[in-house]
């Protein structure tokens, strides 16, 4: 595999509670092409995730969210995660923090759940996106449209994941994304 993405630093943001194998297999992949992944953290220190039916492994976050800027930054992963999206919602800099990607037209990924902290950055009107589909009736309520399919692109926001399809073909196609992105900006 080439390093499509040496030199592209890329934030995942992170709370107690995130989707492990989320977070485990899009950075197993992301480390391949060269990409520099940094994990950003509510707390300093560890973030712990959650795997199936338990607390799973400790990860070291690389710097806080209420200091982290998205200008830092060239891409956005969010895995999904309940427990994580549920406490990322408890503060603005999440809105801060993924507006400002989303606003500069960064890439976006949004694993799962994590499609709800779109609409809670208030970025949501007019996206086409999907997730699992408890979220359907609040992402159409914040001006979304419901896509029924396994991914959707739209523009520089990617979104489904394992509850809208396998999770090994959503991160290929995340990278692809994510690669591509890089490329379109080099030739820019």
């Amino acid at each position: 595999m080439t390093k499509a993405l040496l030199g592209q630093k890329l934030a995942v943001l992170v709370a107690n509670g995130f989707c492990e194998k989320d977070l485990t297999e899009i950075q197993r992949a992301l480390l391949k092409t060269g990409a520099n992944v940094r994990i950003i953290g509510m707390d300093q220190g560890l973030v712990n995730s959650w795997n199936d039916n338990g607390w799973g492994l400790n990860f070291a976050a690389d710097q806080m969210l209420s200091e982290a800027l998205g200008a830092n930054f060239s891409m956005l992963v969010i895995p999904g995660g309940q427990r994580s999206v549920d406490k990322l919602k408890l503060t603005a800099h999440t809105r801060r923090f993924i507006g400002s990607f989303l606003d500069a037209r960064k890439p976006v990924v949004a694993f799962d759940q994590a499609v709800e902290l779109v609409a809670f950055a208030q970025r949501i009107a007019g996206r086409t996106v999907t997730g699992p589909d408890n979220l359907k009736e609040e992402i159409v309520g914040a001006g979304g449209t419901w896509a029924e399919e396994a991914f959707v692109i739209d523009g520089n926001l990617m979104t489904g994941g394992e509850a809208t399809g396998p999770r090994v073909e959503f991160v290929a196609e995340a990278l692809e994304f994510l690669t591509d992105s890089a490329t379109m900006d080099k030739v820019a």
